[in-house]
């Protein structure tokens, strides 16, 4: 973004990130555990306990994939672009690929930020509150100048 100070130009680098909440990881991490729970209850009401052990390991390792992965998501904005990161992949979109940024309101589903491209092509950027749009378009407005 740049300003006009007294006939000089100055750069303000601006970037604004939004990562997942702690109470969400605290979700997955309370879903792990029912599971494990289930798992355990299962184990002592079931004749075939042979399979357990093979179980329980590859449970005990998806969780804690679930957790890393979930803690990942983060979506980054700034004058360039926009850096969407779902867990597992990250994907730098600069302004000059996106068409819009809107609010998507939906009754099945909770209320999501899209970013929908000149491609055709749309991508739901994690982490971002709906009322947060406005201030992506105004980095969106500022790339362009």
């Amino acid at each position: 973004m740049r300003v006009n100070v007294d006939e000089e130009e100055v750069t303000v680098d601006r970037r604004v990130e939004w990562r997942v909440s702690s109470r969400k990881q605290l979700r997955v991490q309370q879903i792990g555990f029912v599971v494990l729970l289930l798992l355990f209850t299962w184990t002592l009401t079931c004749d075939d306990v042979a399979s357990f052990p093979r179980v329980a390991y590859l449970l005990l390792v998806l969780i804690p994939a679930m957790n890393i992965v979930a803690g990942r998501a983060r979506t980054v904005a700034d004058v360039d672009g926009v850096e969407v990161c779902g867990g597992v992949r990250t994907r730098h979109v600069p302004w000059s690929a996106v068409d819009e940024v809107r609010a998507v309101h939906s009754e099945w589903t909770d209320p999501k930020v899209e970013m929908h491209l000149t491609d055709g092509s749309s991508r739901t950027l994690p982490c971002i509150p709906t009322d947060a749009v406005p201030q992506l378009e105004e980095l969106r407005a500022a790339a362009h100048e």
